[in-house]
C-alpha cells in the first residue's frame, strides 16, 4: 500500500511539473508609468524569457503630463485578476496615480486607505494567486526641474534637502556648531507654506507605506518591496526609512525588503515572481573591481553597494553565495577604484582602462572561457556605462557572451536591471538575449555616457533651449540621435544585426530615450 501511494504521489507531481511546463505562464504587471524603462523594456524582457505578460492599456498610465486614474486602474485589475498565475503591481501608480503622482498629489487620507484596502479585495477575488507590490518612499532630491516634483522645488529644492538632511543627521549623530548654523539659515529661507506642504504629502506617503507592511504581515501580499527614491546617506528618505524600519521587526527577507532606487523595482519583482511560478532559485556569486568595491556608497543611495547587491539578488529570489565555484551566475559589478560614482557624462569618464578595469575584464574573460553565465552591473559612474570598461569588454569580444548588461542612472537601478534581465534569460533564445543587450548598449553606452551630453551641449544649449522640455527640437533631436546611433552600431555592435533603430523622446526631455530595433 506504502509502494503504491509512492507511486501515485511520483506519478501526481509528474503530471504537475509537465503541466507547468507546457503552457506559457502569465504575470499581470502595473508598472509606475509609460517611460520605457517602466513598461516597454520590462514587458520585452519577460516575453522573451518565456512568460506572458498582461498590462493595462497604455493610457490608462502616467505619462509626462498626466497622472493615471486610480480607480480605473484598478477596475482593470480587478476585471482581469483570475486570468494570469502572478500579480506584480506599482503601488504608487494603484494609489496615488503614478510615480511623479506620488511626490506632487493633493490626496485626502480616506481616499489613500480606501486604495489600500483594494488589495484585500484583490486577494480574495483571487486568493490563490500570489501578489508582488513594490512601493517607494518619497524622493528627497539636493535639486530638481521639470515638473517631476512640486514647482517650488525648482527654487526651494536644495534649502529643503539641506534642512532634513541635517535633521536627519541630528537624530543620528548629532550637528557640528557650523551646521547647526547652516540648518538655521536653510530653515530662514524656505518659506513655511512651501516646507508645511511638502512635509504634509510626506506624511501620507509614509502612512501609506505602514499600511502597506502591515498588509504583507496579513499575508495580503506574497511581497512587498520597498525603494528608496534618490536618497542620501542623510536625507529625509533615510529618515523616514529609519522610522519605518520599526514596524518590519519580524518580517522575513523572504517576504519583505527596502533597498535605494525606484525604476528598477517592478523586474526585480517580475524575476520574483518569474522564479516562484518555475520553482527554482538561482545561486549568484558577486565579484566587484579591485578597490574600494563592495564598501561603495553610490551617488542617490545611502547605503554601501554590497548590502544593496546582497538584498537585491534575494529579493529577485535569487541566492547570493559566498563562492563562485557552484554560482548559476557570477555577477560583475564594475565599482570605482575610489569609491566615488561621478556622473557619466560630466566629461570624466574617460576611454582608457586602469589598471585595475584591464585587471577586472579579464576575470570576465576568464569566468566566461571556464563557461560561466556572467551578468555585469557597470555602477563605476551614475547615468551611464563606464567608457573604458567598455571599450575593453569590447577589444575582446565579450558582450555577446553576457546574460545581460545594464549601465544607468541609478547604481541600484543598474543592479535590478541586470539581476532581473539575467533571471530571465536563462530561458531565452540567443537572438532574443542579444536584442535586450543591444538595446542596453545603444541607451546606456551610447546614449545615456555620450550622445546625450553631446545634444545638450551642441544642439539645446546654443538655441537656447531646455533639456527638460524639448518641444519643437524633437524632430532634429531624433535625427541626430539616430545618426551617432548608427555610427555606435557600426563600431561595436557588428555581432548583432541591426537594419534599423527607431528613436522616441517620450517624456519629451532628453533625460530618458525610446529605442526599438529592427
Amino acid at each position: 500500500m506504502n509502494n503504491k501511494r509512492k507511486i501515485f504521489l511520483m506519478v501526481f507531481l509528474l503530471f504537475l511539473v509537465s503541466n507547468t511546463l507546457g503552457y506559457a505562464q502569465s504575470i499581470m504587471y502595473v508598472p509606475f508609468d509609460n517611460r520605457p524603462v517602466s513598461l516597454d523594456y520590462m514587458v520585452d524582457t519577460v516575453e522573451k524569457g518565456g512568460f506572458e505578460i498582461l498590462v493595462p492599456p497604455e493610457e490608462y498610465l502616467a505619462n509626462r503630463t498626466q497622472n493615471a486614474n486610480p480607480e480605473l486602474l484598478w477596475k482593470w485589475v480587478f476585471a482581469h485578476a483570475n486570468e494570469v498565475d502572478s500579480i506584480v503591481v506599482s503601488s504608487d501608480a494603484l494609489i496615488y496615480g503614478g510615480l511623479v503622482a506620488s511626490r506632487t498629489h493633493d490626496l485626502p487620507e480616506y481616499t489613500l486607505s480606501k486604495r489600500i484596502k483594494n488589495f484585500q479585495k484583490l486577494k480574495e477575488l483571487n486568493s490563490s494567486v500570489r501578489i508582488y507590490v513594490f512601493s517607494t518612499i518619497m524622493r528627497s532630491p539636493h535639486a530638481s526641474s521639470g515638473g517631476v516634483e512640486p514647482l517650488y522645488y525648482e527654487t526651494y529644492g536644495p534649502d529643503i534637502f539641506q534642512i532634513t538632511a541635517l535633521k536627519d543627521k541630528q537624530e543620528v549623530k548629532g550637528l557640528t556648531k557650523l551646521e547647526e548654523q547652516d540648518l538655521k539659515n536653510s530653515i530662514s529661507i524656505v518659506p513655511q507654506d512651501v516646507m508645511d506642504d511638502w512635509l504634509l504629502r510626506r506624511g501620507k506617503n509614509f502612512k501609506v507605506n505602514a499600511e502597506l507592511i502591515d498588509e504583507v504581515k496579513k499575508n495580503t501580499f506574497s511581497y512587498l518591496l520597498l525603494g528608496r527614491d534618490d536618497a542620501s546617506p542623510y536625507s529625509r528618505s533615510h529618515q523616514e526609512y529609519r522610522w519605518l524600519e520599526k514596524n518590519t521587526v519580524g518580517l522575513p527577507a523572504s517576504k519583505f525588503l527596502s533597498f535605494p532606487g525606484a525604476d528598477q523595482l517592478g523586474l526585480v519583482m517580475l524575476a520574483r515572481a518569474a522564479n516562484d511560478l518555475r520553482v527554482k532559485i538561482p545561486s549568484i556569486a558577486v565579484k566587484y573591481t579591485q578597490g574600494a568595491g563592495e564598501k561603495t556608497i553610490p551617488s542617490y543611495e545611502d547605503t554601501a553597494i554590497g548590502r544593496t547587491v546582497r538584498n537585491h539578488i534575494i529579493a529577485a529570489g535569487g541566492m547570493p553565495l559566498l563562492f563562485d565555484g557552484p554560482a548559476d551566475i557570477i555577477l560583475a559589478i564594475n565599482t570605482p577604484v575610489d569609491g566615488w560614482t561621478r556622473e557619466a557624462g560630466g566629461g570624466d569618464n574617460p576611454q582608457e582602462a586602469s589598471p585595475e578595469t584591464y585587471l577586472f575584464v579579464k576575470q570576465i574573460q576568464s569566468y566566461l572561457r571556464a563557461n560561466k553565465k556572467v551578468a555585469v552591473a557597470d555602477i563605476a559612474f551614475a547615468n551611464g556605462s563606464d567608457n573604458s570598461f567598455m571599450n575593453e569588454m569590447t577589444k575582446y569580444k565579450l558582450i555577446p557572451k553576457l546574460e545581460s548588461y545594464s549601465g544607468w542612472n541609478t547604481a541600484s537601478n543598474t543592479v535590478g536591471y541586470t539581476i532581473g534581465q539575467a533571471i530571465f534569460a536563462q530561458n531565452m533564445t540567443t537572438k532574443n538575449k542579444d536584442s535586450l543587450m543591444a538595446v542596453r548598449l545603444l541607451d546606456e553606452w551610447a546614449y545615456q555616457a555620450n550622445i546625450r551630453t553631446t545634444l545638450r551641449n551642441d544642439i539645446l544649449l546654443p538655441q537656447g533651449y531646455s533639456d527638460v522640455q524639448l518641444n519643437e527640437m524633437t524632430p532634429q533631436l531624433i535625427t541626430e540621435t539616430e545618426k551617432q546611433m548608427n555610427v555606435f552600431k557600426e563600431q561595436n555592435l557588428s555581432w548583432f544585426p541591426i537594419a534599423k533603430i527607431h528613436v522616441s523622446f517620450p517624456w519629451n526631455r532628453l533625460f530618458e530615450v525610446g529605442i526599438k530595433l529592427q
